[in-house]
């Protein structure tokens, strides 16, 4: 793999994943001596940090020609924009539940969370990808409505 050919948006979401994975083990949260990693900072941290995980693993399944996941109307890119917003939000949504005691890698782990949301929204727009909005969501089943799905053809 040439990687003199990856887009920037890629090269930043790598990158930032790259920080994400080594901050999983900076300390948080602590006092005194004693400190906890994102594991243990609670469910929005650990999932937060997964979500992003996540994004990178779907970015990287592409870039490195393994395969192209696609879900839906949905290309990798914009899965892995949608996991890496959802993760600057749960991240975030940690910074402001638990206030005390936090740690620098609390920080990091916001301003990676936060790259690689930007990261993935360049690689997006660099393959030629529009934001998803509400009507892609639709192919999942419903009329947008609120009303069910047509039950599927009987044989």
């Amino acid at each position: 793999m040439d990687f003199s050919k990856l887009s920037t948006g890629a090269k930043i979401a790598l990158i930032a994943g790259i920080v994400l994975i080594i901050d999983i083990f900076l300390p948080w949260y602590g006092v005194a001596g004693f400190s906890i990693n994102a594991f243990d900072s609670g469910f929005p941290a650990w999932f937060g940090v997964l979500l992003g995980l996540a994004a990178v693993v779907v970015l990287a399944l592409k870039i490195f020609d393994i395969t192209d996941i696609a879900v839906g109307p949905f290309k990798a890119e914009q899965i892995a924009l949608m996991l890496a917003a959802l993760s600057t939000i749960f991240l975030l949504l940690r910074l402001v539940t638990e206030t005390d005691f936090m740690k620098f890698g609390l920080f990091i782990g916001i301003a990676a969370a936060a790259a690689l949301t930007y990261g993935s929204f360049m690689a997006m727009k660099e393959a030629g990808l529009d934001m998803p909005d509400m009507d892609d969501f639709k192919s999942f089943g419903g009329g947008g409505d609120g009303t069910p799905p047509p039950p599927p053809p009987s044989e």
